[in-house]
């Protein structure tokens, strides 16, 4: 029987049976080259933005209608201010990337076209007003004449 410390605890490494690049604690792997971002595409971002500026003008645009026929405002001037609102907090409060300013920047340009489009338009755009004038008459259910 062997004695010393290998008899009592079992085999242990020495420094010299160790591989050279051995070194205590956890095990690391190879690191692989970090990849480079991608690319922005100019045409998605242009597309996106082209979309959603178009879409916005369009709901604003049905907000306008709206409220030129209940309460009688003129549809280039409501336009003009609900698009403006829509516009300057698309800028302030939207993203400060490159998509973010050019859905921004497509707002301001449809706002220009549309109010100047809408202000030539004016007299030839007339929304009639729903008065009802007679009273609708009741119906009876159940009857039939013969």
């Amino acid at each position: 029987m062997a004695s010393g410390p290998d008899a009592v605890a079992g085999k242990r490494f020495t420094v010299r049976g160790r591989d050279l690049r051995w070194k205590e604690g956890r095990a690391k792997t190879r690191r692989s080259r970090p990849k480079a971002p991608t690319k922005p595409n100019l045409t998605l971002d242009l597309g996106v933005a082209a979309v959603a500026s178009l879409l916005a003008a369009g709901v604003v645009f049905c907000l306008a209608f709206i409220l030129s026929g209940s309460h009688g405002v003129p549809l280039y001037l409501g336009y003009t201010v609900i698009l403006g609102v829509v516009g300057v907090a698309s800028y302030a409060v939207g993203p400060r990337d490159r998509g973010g300013r050019m859905i921004a920047g497509g707002i301001g340009v449809l706002w220009l076209i549309g109010t100047a489009a809408l202000f030539a338009a004016r007299a030839d755009i007339v929304i009639p007003v729903h008065r009802h004038t007679t009273v609708a008459q009741p119906v009876i259910a159940g009857t039939a004449k013969d």
